[in-house]
């Protein structure tokens, strides 16, 4: 049986063969042969540094839907290797949390969003959001459209349901928080701002958002 020791050293070589050559593949096919995911996300919380920078880059390529919290929760890393690792593989695998024939169908959604055609997403959005009811980008997506469309009660509702099938979507707690803003609800606002920075302390538009908010809310009390 394989020791622990041997078992980190070897994905330890592996990444800093990784990072001498940016072959993703080849680092890829190197610890499937060893690792599980599973196995993985242990590293990732347990490790030290270079492997927790290691498992949350494995877990980017060789993940699966229960990989999602793990990387998640390294978000906020005392390491910012970590964390920009973490967050590189977290929102690869929330895209490919699904079946590939849906994940085409998001990247089209994202590409009419990203061009500011919200009206055009819509329904491809509200459709796949149906097809695929546990898929918490999908749902992210429509909340987007929602808000493209100035239509803040309906988006707020697509950001809550994103969430509640991902705790740790920061840009869904980001948009239900300027959501909650629109209507006024300026201390929900500041709550969810305040979990958006739990989950990505990084997160300087948030920050600064939070700031502007507690001033308003201040200003507003005298």
């Amino acid at each position: 049986m394989t020791s622990p020791l041997v078992r980190t050293t070897r994905l330890a070589t592996a990444y800093r063969r990784l990072l001498a050559s940016a072959d993703a593949p080849q680092y890829a096919a190197e610890v499937d042969e060893h690792y599980s995911p599973m196995t993985l996300a242990t590293l990732l919380s347990r490790g030290d540094v270079e492997l927790r920078r290691a498992a949350a880059m494995a877990l980017g390529l060789l993940g699966n839907s229960r990989s999602i919290e793990p990387l998640g929760r390294a978000l906020s890393d005392v390491d910012r290797g970590v964390r920009l690792v973490a967050d590189d593989s977290f929102r690869g695998l929330l895209l490919r949390d699904c079946a590939p024939t849906h994940h085409q169908q998001l990247l089209k959604v994202m590409h009419l969003t990203d061009g500011g055609e919200f009206a055009a997403a819509l329904a491809p959005a509200m459709i796949l959001a149906e097809q695929t009811p546990m898929y918490a980008e999908a749902h992210f997506q429509l909340g987007s459209c929602w808000h493209g469309l100035e239509n803040y009660s309906k988006a707020a509702q697509s950001y809550v349901a994103c969430l509640w099938r991902c705790r740790f979507h920061y840009t869904a707690w980001q948009g239900l928080a300027r959501c909650q803003i629109v209507d006024g609800e300026f201390r929900s606002a500041a709550n969810s701002l305040s979990r958006c920075l739990d989950i990505v302390p990084d997160l300087e538009s948030a920050r600064l958002q939070l700031r502007a908010l507690r001033r308003r809310m201040r200003r507003s009390d005298v």
